[in-house]
């Protein structure tokens, strides 16, 4: 066994609670308060190995540290996975400093002042035979620490992969890259699940170089970035940033997720904002001349493993897509301030995963009348609009990567759910709306390939069916509006009713009876240009103007 560390304290070390125990080899914590501050002094010295245990966030605090450990061997301090340690003043190495990571998680280190003398060693797990987003903790390190992996650089300008074949490139601080380490599969070289940085640790704030170019065989602005910290970095409005979207994109080795900060959990598919240490990252650019800081006080102490604001909005809807032994997901909902087009404070692009997992997404098109602006869509995995009496109507994408059943669930988050009925048209299967505020769950059998022109998302704003002998009915009880070609009618009451519809000049083109307490659907054989639509009962009469395009 190693000769017990010797542990000499400059400055006494203030300790609330009782769970702090002295052991043969350093210092555990496992929930007391270990506090100091940037004045404080702390050395670590003795001629043996000394481990710094702290298995609760933000409890363990030192203020400036020497760590020089004497005697004849090589010896170092090691942070465990799972630990939490923070440095409030000056960091100073003279022998090896080790932050461990493995299957169960990394060790977290964060250091206010600056770091000077040995280089660290940072340690990262990865899982073979996935692609991982991955970046450097360090100053100085090269593409060696990946040997025997397949290491990939993005290039944005013309949007084009780059492997990266040199053991001796470096790797460039705040960059993320793409990686696979194989299991020897396919008679593939094997590779690590451990890899271990070696330099001097990432401190202070960091202002990458960001590029957009868009047009074809261009990036569009899609910059991969990485956090260059040995902890994790929360992604929230207090970055400085120009001509950048509100929303970072992870890959967890099958699906890309996403958060944004405007919205929190409630409309985003990740956890939490957190970015892992060593964790790649996607960010989009949507003008000319982006910038962004990532700010040094924006680290934090988190448990956020390594993928491989959270305010509640109302009217918040989840799709889940599960098939092939996979799930995606999509989020619609309805948010002050947002449009009918891309928002960029607000909404998440779709990045696609692998082909075996089923993909879902919205489209978005045209202004918030519906008229169509342009031929080409935006595939969005979050699409915030505005309110569902001016948007009612929004395409739904799928693709999958093989033939067999798949099932939709239908879930709402938020606060005021009731007041929108969601229905799912399948144009392919059914003429019927499934309402899936009632029946949320939607099996069907899709064959192999990309589905944008079958499934349809329809929103009607009511409550619970109101019964009224008032001319000036409101939305509650009949909702008129068109999507492409066709003339949706959502008719809240159970008493019988007609539609018609003429064109601009009175001649009539439909006559057709409502399906009471429904979402009718009628297909309009006419010229492009605007209609007036008609409902009539014995105790309405509602008219409204719409385009078929």
């Amino acid at each position: 066994m190693k000769t017990t560390a010797i542990i000499v304290f400059y400055l006494i070390l203030f300790l609330i609670g009782l769970a702090l125990t002295g052991f043969s080899q350093g210092i555990e914590n496992n929930g007391g308060y270990i506090t100091g501050s940037s004045t404080n002094y702390i050395k670590f010295s003795g001629s043996g190995d000394l481990t710094l245990k702290s298995t609760t966030a933000d409890r363990t605090t030192f203020g400036h540290v020497n760590i020089d450990l004497s005697g004849t061997g090589t010896y170092e301090v090691t942070i465990p996975d799972n630990s939490f340690i923070t440095v409030d003043g000056n960091l100073t190495l003279s022998d090896s400093l080790v932050v461990k990571a493995s299957s169960s998680g990394m060790a977290s280190l964060i250091t206010n002042g600056t770091v000077t003398g040995a280089y660290a060693q940072v340690q990262q797990h990865i899982t073979q035979d996935q692609w991982h987003m991955v970046s450097s903790p360090v100053s100085a390190a090269q593409s060696g620490v990946y040997l025997n992996c397949y290491l990939y650089k993005w290039n944005e300008p013309d949007s084009s992969w780059a492997y990266i074949s040199s053991t001796t490139e470096n790797l460039v601080v705040t960059k993320g890259y793409h990686l696979w380490s194989s299991s020897g599969v396919g008679g593939l070289t094997v590779g690590p699940t451990d890899v271990t940085f070696s330099g001097l640790l990432n401190t202070g704030n960091y202002s990458p170089t960001l590029s957009y170019n868009a047009g074809s065989n261009k990036g569009d602005g899609w910059n991969e970035l990485g956090n260059p910290y040995p902890s994790a970095l929360e992604w929230n409005s207090s970055w400085t940033k120009t001509s950048v979207d509100a929303t970072i994109y992870m890959y967890d080795g099958t699906q890309y997720k996403t958060w944004n900060y405007n919205l929190g959990s409630a409309g985003s598919t990740l956890s939490s904002g957190d970015i892992p240490s060593t964790q790649g990252f996607w960010i989009k650019a949507n003008t000319a001349s982006p910038s962004i800081t990532i700010p040094n006080n924006q680290r934090k102490h988190s448990s956020q493993s390594f993928y491989k604001n959270s305010e509640i909005i109302a009217n918040i809807f989840t799709l889940l897509l599960t098939g092939n032994g996979y799930t995606d997901e999509t989020k619609v909902g309805f948010f002050e301030g947002a449009t009918s087009q891309f928002d960029s404070e607000f909404d998440a692009h779709k990045m696609f995963g692998i082909e075996e997992a089923p993909q879902i997404y919205t489209r978005s098109k045209g202004d918030a009348t519906g008229i169509t602006l342009t031929n080409d869509y935006e595939e969005l995995s979050v699409n915030l609009l505005q309110s569902p009496k001016i948007t009612k109507s929004v395409p739904m994408g799928i693709k999958v990567g093989a033939t067999e059943y798949y099932t939709l669930v239908f879930k709402s988050e938020g606060t005021s759910q009731a007041d929108v009925q969601v229905y799912l048209e399948d144009k392919l299967n059914s003429k019927e709306m499934i309402n899936l505020n009632k029946y949320p769950e939607y099996k069907v059998k899709l064959t192999e390939g990309t589905y944008n022109d079958r499934f349809v998302l329809h929103f009607v704003y009511s409550n619970e069916p109101v019964y009224k002998n008032d001319s000036d009915t409101d939305d509650e009880i009949v909702n008129i509006y068109s999507s492409g070609k066709d003339v949706y009618v959502s008719y809240m009451q159970d008493t019988p009713a007609t539609v018609m519809v003429y064109d601009m000049l009175g001649k009539p083109v439909l006559k057709e009876p409502l399906s009471p307490v429904h979402l009718n659907k009628f297909p309009i054989y006419g010229n492009k240009g605007y209609y007036i639509v008609k409902v009539i009962s014995e105790e309405l009469i509602r008219s409204e103007k719409v385009f078929i395009n």
